[in-house]
């Protein structure tokens, strides 16, 4: 019966797929091949029938110009699409139901979708019903891997898993920022989901060693999560909170909502480390971001789709050693003491796995909580 509704509902939704511009006012089918905006700017409005080789999938928690997540995948889908002529577009979903999104997915193929981008955990019951019933599709997916409800994962065969270790790169923000000064930290998140956590967990492991190594006392870290990714006045009057009670330095992984903290920030003499791509742009509150190479990602991944060379049915785990984490150095950083030579030496330390110091890093699988999380030589408040 579900399945009947959603598809009675196709035709409406394909009509209120949002179209996400800077200022989240545009509302269209989808954005199309051929736009040569960037997704901080209105995109083409043209109907969803007319684009979409290579599709987007961008969840309903989220919006396309994130400045993010979202950003950096659609950043390499425009790179690939422009180079090679290939058409391009969005969808975005009223909901995050598996209906929704099946009614997303047949629309995008309807459309004449031939790889379609999955870009989140919300995605991941929907993708596994979407690799079987799509065999002639290519997919990947990021942070997460296809699931049915039982629990159970699967990979199909044209299907590609691709996940990061965000801890490594929030491993480096964190110690960063201790060896920069700061002892008054926070890490927000949007919601629990794995990346998300992978972030939170590596950015607790890496302020703890960095008060060890530098015997630096007294540094405390407040923990939390908004439970969404939008940004909301709420949101903003969390962060301001914090720093109105002394917090010096905000890690924000939380996609849009991102922007709550940044005026936040602003307002309150506070300090953002941004993330997933180089927030530096957004706020000059944001010292540096916790990056994961999203653009780069998407941007090979095609070009193996039309190479024919993709590698389906396996997941890939992007680590330092592969250059898949990073945090923003150079001209866009604003750190006062942590030096280039200081990120060189911990970065090649991490890749090569020194005296198992990547393999130390706790991830979203290794504890329920970040109180769980044993430290050393800082204190952690989870805040609910």
């Amino acid at each position: 019966m579900k399945r009947l509704l959603a598809l009675l509902l196709a035709v409406v939704l394909a009509f209120s797929f949002t179209a996400c511009s800077g200022d989240n006012t545009s509302s269209t089918p989808a954005s199309t091949g051929g736009d040569t905006s960037t997704p901080a700017s209105t995109p083409a409005s043209t109907p969803a029938a007319e684009g979409g080789e290579v599709v987007l999938l961008v969840s309903a928690a989220g919006t396309l110009d994130d400045r993010a997540f979202n950003t950096a995948c659609w950043a390499g889908v425009k790179q690939f699409c422009e180079e090679t002529g290939t058409t391009y577009a969005y969808y975005q979903p009223t909901e995050d139901t598996v209906d929704a999104q099946m009614v997303l997915a047949e629309t995008a193929v309807n459309n004449g979708a031939k790889f379609i981008i999955i870009n989140s955990d919300q995605f991941k019951v929907a993708a596994y019903e979407m690799q079987e019933k799509y065999p002639d599709v290519t997919f990947i997916i990021y942070d997460t891997v296809p699931t049915n409800t039982d629990g159970e994962e699967k990979i199909a065969s044209n299907m590609t898993a691709i996940t990061f270790a965000e801890e490594q790169c929030a491993y480096i923000a964190g110690y960063a920022a201790v060896k920069d000064g700061y002892t008054k930290l926070g890490y927000m998140g949007g919601m629990a989901v794995p990346a998300v956590v992978r972030f939170g967990y590596g950015f607790v492991a890496g302020v703890d060693q960095a008060a060890q190594d530098l015997k630096v006392d007294g540094v405390e870290l407040i923990y939390s999560y908004f439970g969404n990714f939008q940004a909301t006045p709420d949101n903003q009057a969390k962060i301001a909170s914090w720093f109105q009670n002394g917090t010096e330095i905000v890690f924000v992984a939380a996609g849009p909502a991102g922007a709550s903290a940044f005026a936040a920030a602003e307002q309150n003499n506070g300090i953002i480390i941004g993330v997933d791509s180089d927030q530096s742009g957004e706020s000059p509150t944001v010292i540096s971001s916790a990056i994961k190479d999203l653009q780069r990602t998407t941007y090979n991944y095609l070009k193996k789709w039309k190479d024919g060379t993709i590698e389906g049915g396996k997941q890939f785990h992007l680590t330092a050693k592969e250059e898949g984490v990073a945090c923003v150095m150079g001209e866009n950083a604003r750190w006062k003491t942590f030096s280039q030579a200081d990120y060189d030496a911990l970065y090649a330390d991490l890749a090569a796995d020194k005296d198992g110091m990547a393999s130390a890093i706790p991830n979203d699988t290794t504890y329920e909580d970040a109180s769980q999380i044993p430290v050393k030589a800082i204190k952690v408040t989870v805040v609910e």
